[in-house]
């Protein structure tokens, strides 16, 4: 059988947006010589859809817009609130003291042009060109406004480009609004909205900064809301503007709020925006997605950086003043439940079984690098409010000089603190509220506490009776049981370099963890995410955290891998990660989530998860929509918003009575980079003006105290928090003997009676936790009619990771009949509890489900489990490929197989293989496990495989990485024909270069002359030890481009023989100083050795160098210094220097940290890391330097590593893979790749505007 290549190899390309679905419309633009009118004409609509007037003496302005569908007009003209507006325009207030905003007619303008540039086709352009007179009619400014525009069948959208040239010297006066500016048909009474980047609305988003703001309202004519959305641009000065956001919902980004900007005679400022004109709901998150695609721009960091300066610049509020200026949902209040001088620098907060709340005072907290015990006054408090007035009254001190306390939880006679390096069990046996601080015992240590910011965090109390943690990325652990008893740390002590053991430790660099208080069992439940805070369960049981920095919603998997902000996962062969359930975007950062299940609030409120967001100073609520195996988040409400830039909360609790609290840290410093306010810390309480709880008898008594009967009844109590805490107690009494004969009888009447799904949920979690299942239990509970009960069952049979016999078999049979993916999920979860050799079976029954295909975790979580039996067993795993279901677990298997070695078994399965999806899927994988790869041999039945697949896409690349000459001479023949697609010869001309064929090096030369393949030539000949290439490269560095430069630099840089060319023409001068990106001096170092250290000078400086360039350059950048610098130039000095590494304000390379939500205002903060680059450098960014055989030398970070194959970050190309077999040497520099020195080449001018540039908090535009 010939293969015949299906479109549905298409569908992934549709998948990853790389193929557009929504075609553009034809369009027509017509000019009105008479009038100056052009009207925007869309096919299949018969009146236009843009009218652009411009008379002569009027300013220009576009309207009517009517609605991409043809229904409604979206803009209005000189409405009776505001005459003077006019559609979407452009006036600025103040024009050397002139009005142009209030005056579009008259004697203040003057057309002087009006013309389309491009009448038809997709897109359409035109222009017009006007004079800004002044009171005598002179010309102060020339205006021209260049429109683009195409339609799709959602959107218009309409790219400007406002260019203004002096007549005169021109100052646009400080103004609150002025500039460009939408006019919407609103009219009193109808419903709208202004909504920024930051989700600021209406009022709140006027005078605020942000990358874009869309206004929505009802529109005459239309069922939906029409909405018109404006982009800023990146390069715009002043970028993200300011906006303003009037009482009619009139809108438009002001420049000039930021103070007095000027254009001098005779010169041109360039301002660029996007509009979109759309019908339906707003989505920030797709918004987001477009602004980026406009822009180029990859995050959002601009809004960072803004609250953090926003945090240092505001007023500070007493407690009092903070709720006054809080606002909340309609219904509800906000007050101070307690606040400073009561407590300070909070960092962690719960309850107890009396519903008093618990502080853990972090008062060694300094810095996010700097501090563990220094203060030596943090201490662990007990706060009540005795009379239930909503306000504590008393509070006592628990527990004093543990350093840094970071996690609380209350349970089992005693109090768990986190403490980095330990998970410390306090006791407090005699009930007294004092720890017996001779008693304290460390649980776990090897806690890591690199990043303050990340450390182990959010203790909480799963429904299984483990305790549940989370840890940041930035933050590597090594945690186990201590050898002995380990050691408390105390006031003044250093924290340690180092830990032991009893046993072996676990790592983790990110993720959440669990441990048994009990079974004194440490596990990791899932890895990955940015900097976790916050965990909580759902009604059935669902572990969710809040994170910060990435998206910020996730449904956490025990075996699940995650998104990691930073970093790579410890498992080479996991290939990708499961990623966010949010469908929306906050702005960075949250912690503290909660699921509300209680009965205070209303309906509506019941599942909700609720959480602090830092930089938006809010609570917002998400809601978790059921979807597949897990959930979707949506958003659900903006619940409270502080109005204060200095609040930072980022943990939260559902009390007794069902009201919530938020943990408000409160400093100006809302990144923690450095504490500005030591003695401040608040807790507010958020609760209904009329609770619905109702005040049963005994609602605030001790759970402690209760009897067992008692107990078990909370578990059917709407407050989730009187079941949550009987479960702990019931727990204890467990441990202790002391539970009442009857109870487990009764727990398992509730669960088999009680007709409430969740009700019998949690009278399953309690049986649980005091050991009242036994395996007959738990079997015939895998035949329950609830999908949960089965889950969780299957979770309770795997718990000590030695499922029986029965309960294998039972799995197996579920796994392929079960109707519900959660179970499912479960099942998926639970094959990495057991040994390798009892997962085939299970596995076998997943991969069946093709309506799994596309659930959000099952293939992912299933390849987790079987990823480790391809090598184990290969021939298995074909046939576990060939019969999956499941595309994605189809490609890894046979990927896995390439990167096991295990090519012979992969080739035959593909011979064998039916059917056209299992094919490419199998194909897919293969090539991917073969990049990089170099003469490897072809396995004994790839001839045959391969005759039967040669139609295949894959087919001939891949056979020329087996060896095979005739796919040689297909892609040399692609290469060689000038017709060819350039992209199919870029194909042809990389796939050669890796492989190193000599048919190749010969044409490399004269390939330099075609632009289109310029690029990866220079890039190819790194690949040749021809000394001709480099006298070529140099030969015509004079006359390249940017971008082709950089590529001669790397390549000259990768070989000894290249490299002396390369020192040479840095010292005569040809190739200047400042081409040589910094990592390519180090690189330089190493690979041409002493020679180019005589020609560069000193790399690594001495420490007394150190200080004298330290004291240099304070002196030198004094704040008058930075004042005058200039920041655009200073950016055209990052650009060269710096951008290759790193990322600032979402552009640049992604080798270095990125610099955007660093401390850069802190000027030794800058020079450390600048004079000093190896002072710190953080996991993940080490410089290493790799030599393969053929003596090519490669400088970057690791962003992968199998037992194969080395994935490279090379700054300037995409990922490098390399064979492990075709590496000579490997070195882990321990320096940074920047070299010191590095303005030791700048002149002083040049400094300051770097560091001008480097202190902003907005780009600039260049």
């Amino acid at each position: 059988m010939k293969f015949v290549f299906s479109k549905s190899l298409v569908l992934p390309l549709v998948a990853l947006g790389l193929v557009q679905t929504t075609a553009a419309h034809s369009l027509e633009a017509k000019l009105d010589e008479k009038t100056g009118t052009i009207t925007i004409h869309r096919d299949g609509l018969a009146k236009p859809v843009v009218t652009q007037n411009a008379a002569a003496d009027h300013r220009p302005y576009l309207h009517p817009i009517t609605g991409p569908d043809g229904k409604g007009v979206f803009t209005q003209y000189s409405p009776g609130h505001h005459k003077h507006q006019t559609g979407i325009y452009w006036g600025f207030t103040r024009v050397n003291g002139r009005d142009y905003f209030h005056n579009p007619k008259g004697d203040y303008w003057k057309r002087k042009d009006v013309k389309v540039l491009e009448a038809r086709g997709e897109s359409v352009k035109w222009e017009t060109v006007y004079d800004l007179l002044d009171a005598d009619g002179n010309a102060v400014l020339t205006e021209t406004q260049r429109w683009s525009m195409t339609s799709e069948n959602d959107r218009h959208v309409l790219n400007l480009e406002w260019m203004g040239t002096g007549q005169t010297d021109v100052t646009v006066g400080k103004y609150p609004y002025g500039g460009l500016f939408v006019r919407m048909p609103w009219k009193k009474g109808i419903k709208g909205e202004a909504v920024n980047a930051a989700r600021d609305t209406n009022r709140r988003a006027e005078g605020k900064r942000a990358m874009w703001l869309d206004v929505g309202m009802e529109i005459d004519g239309r069922d939906d809301w029409g909405h018109i959305a404006i982009f800023d641009h990146h390069k715009n000065q002043g970028y993200p503007q300011p906006w303003r956001v009037d009482g009619q919902l009139g809108v438009g980004p002001v420049r000039a709020r930021l103070g007095d900007w000027k254009i001098s005679k005779g010169k041109t400022e360039t301002i660029r925006h996007q509009i979109q004109v759309y019908g339906g709901k707003l989505n920030g998150k797709k918004l987001t997605d477009r602004w980026k695609a406009y822009t180029g721009q990859r995050g959002t960091y601009a809004l960072w950086q803004l609250a953090k300066r926003a945090g240092r610049d505001a007023k500070f509020l007493t407690p009092q003043e903070a709720v006054d200026n809080s606002t909340i949902e309609d219904g509800f209040t906000v007050n101070s439940w307690a606040n400073e001088p009561m407590i300070t620098q909070p960092m962690a907060f719960c309850w107890d079984d009396r519903g008093r709340m618990w502080v853990a005072e972090n008062r060694d907290y300094e810095t996010r690098g700097r501090g563990f015990s220094a203060s030596g006054d943090s201490r662990i408090l007990i706060l009540e409010d005795t009379d239930r007035d909503g306000v504590a009254d008393k509070r006592s001190v628990f527990l004093e000089g543990i350093p840094f306390p970071s996690a609380v939880a209350v349970g089992l006679d005693g109090l768990w603190l986190g403490a980095p390096p330990n998970l410390l069990f306090v006791p407090d046996r005699n009930k007294d509220d004092k720890a017996d601080v001779d008693d304290i015992e460390v649980r776990l240590t090897g806690w890591g506490i690199r990043d303050r910011h990340e450390v182990l965090n959010s203790l909480h109390w799963g429904p299984d009776g483990w305790i549940y943690g989370c840890q940041g990325v930035f933050t590597p652990s090594v945690v186990g049981k201590p050898k002995g008893e380990g050691k408390i740390f105390k006031h003044g002590e250093p924290y340690p370099k180092s830990v032991e053991f009893e046993g072996e430790g676990q790592p983790i660099n990110g993720g959440v963890w669990r441990y048994h208080p009990t079974k004194d069992v440490f596990e990791i439940v899932a890895h990955g995410f940015s900097n976790p805070w916050g965990i909580d369960y759902d009604a059935k049981g669902q572990l969710l955290i809040t994170a910060c920095v990435i998206p910020h919603l996730w449904h956490v998997i025990p075996g699940g891998v995650y998104h990691r902000q930073a970093g790579r996962h410890f498992n080479p062969y996991v290939y990708s990660d499961i990623r966010t359930i949010a469908n929306h975007r906050h702005r960075s950062a949250h912690g503290g989530a909660r699921v509300y299940l209680s009965d205070a609030y209303p309906e509506e409120y019941q599942g909700k998860l609720f959480m602090a967001n830092i930089h938006e100073h809010a609570v917002l609520t998400d809601e978790l929509v059921p979807t597949g195996s897990g959930y979707v988040g949506n958003h659900h409400k903006d619940f409270m918003h502080a109005n204060n830039e200095q609040w930072i909360g980022f943990s939260m609790e559902i009390g007794p009575a069902g009201n919530v609290f938020v943990l408000d840290w409160h400093d100006g410093d809302i990144c923690g980079n450095a504490v500005l306010q030591k003695h401040t810390g608040r807790i507010f309480r958020l609760a209904p003006k009329q609770s619905l709880a109702k005040d049963w008898e005994g609602r605030y008594d001790d759970v402690e105290k209760l009897s067992d009967a008692r107990l078990v009844e909370y578990q059917t109590n709407p407050s989730s928090w009187h079941a949550r805490r009987a479960r702990v107690v019931l727990q204890g009494r467990a441990i202790n003997g002391k539970l009442a004969k009857g109870t487990p009888r009764a727990l398992e009447q509730m669960f088999r009676k009680n007709k409430n799904a969740d009700h019998r949920l949690r009278a399953l979690w309690a049986l649980h936790v005091i050991g009242g299942l036994s395996e007959s239990d738990n079997i015939k509970n895998l035949n329950d009619k609830d999908e949960h009960i089965r889950a969780w069952t299957i979770q309770f049979l795997c718990e000590d990771k030695n499922p029986s016999s029965r309960a294998l078999k039972k799995f197996a049979n579920m796994a392929a009949k079960d109707a519900s993916p959660v179970v499912r999920l479960y099942l998926a979860s639970a094959m990495q509890r057991m040994s390798l050799d009892k997962r085939w079976d299970i596995a076998a029954g997943l991969v069946t489900h093709a309506e799994d295909a596309d659930d959000h975790n099952l293939p992912k979580l299933i390849w987790y489990g079987i990823e480790s039996l391809v090598p184990e067993n290969p021939a298995r795993a074909m046939e576990l490929a060939q019969a999956s279901q499941l595309p994605l677990v189809t490609e890894y298997i046979a990927r896995r197989a390439v990167d096991a070695r295990q090519l012979e078994a992969l080739s035959q399965a593909l011979g064998q293989a039916e059917g056209d999806e299992t094919i490419n899927n199998m194909m897919s994988g293969l090539s991917a496990g073969l990049k990089g790869l170099r003469d490897v041999k072809a396995p004994p039945s790839w001839g045959a495989t391969y005759a039967k697949l040669q139609n295949h896409p894959l087919a001939t690349p891949i056979a020329q990485i087996l060896g095979d000459a005739g796919a040689v001479t297909a892609m040399l023949a692609t290469l060689d024909n000038a017709k060819a697609k350039p992209a199919d010869r870029q194909t042809a001309l990389r796939g050669l270069a890796s492989q190193e064929h000599d048919a190749l090096k010969g044409r490399l030369v004269g390939l330099l002359d075609d632009k289109a393949l310029r690029v990866d030539s220079i890039r190819a000949m790194a690949s040749y030890d021809e000394k001709a290439f480099s006298g070529e490269l140099l030969k015509r560095y004079a006359r390249l481009s940017a971008d082709d430069k950089t590529a001669v630099v790397q390549t000259l840089a990768s070989r000894p023989s290249y490299a002396g060319r390369l020192t040479d023409a840095i010292k005569s001068g040809s190739v200047p100083r400042r081409d040589i990106p910094a990592y390519i001096v180090r690189q330089l170092r190493r690979v041409a050795g002493p020679s180019f250290v005589d020609v560069w000078g000193k790399i690594d400086s001495l420490s007394a160098d150190k200080e004298a360039a330290f004291a240099k350059y304070r002196t030198l950048l004094t704040g008058e210094a930075i004042a005058k610098g200039d920041a655009v130039k200073g950016r055209a000095i990052y650009e060269r220097t710096c951008s290759a590494c790193h990322k600032l304000y979402g552009a640049g390379g992604e080798i270095g940290p990125d610099l955007t939500g660093s401390n850069r205002a802190n000027l030794d903060y800058i020079l450390e890391n600048i004079l000093n680059p190896s002072g710190d450098i953080p996991e993940g960014y080490q410089m290493i330097l790799v030599t393969t055989r053929g003596g090519q030398t490669y400088a970057g970070t690791l962003a992968s590593e199998n037992e194969q194959q080395l994935v490279l970050r090379v700054v300037g190309l995409p990922p490098v893979t390399l064979a492990k077999s075709e590496i000579q040497s490997r070195e882990t520099i321990p320096t940074s790749m920047m070299p010191e020195g590095l303005m030791a080449t700048m002149k002083d001018g040049e400094v300051v505007d770097l560091i001008t540039y480097l202190r902003t908090t907005q780009q600039v535009g260049n």
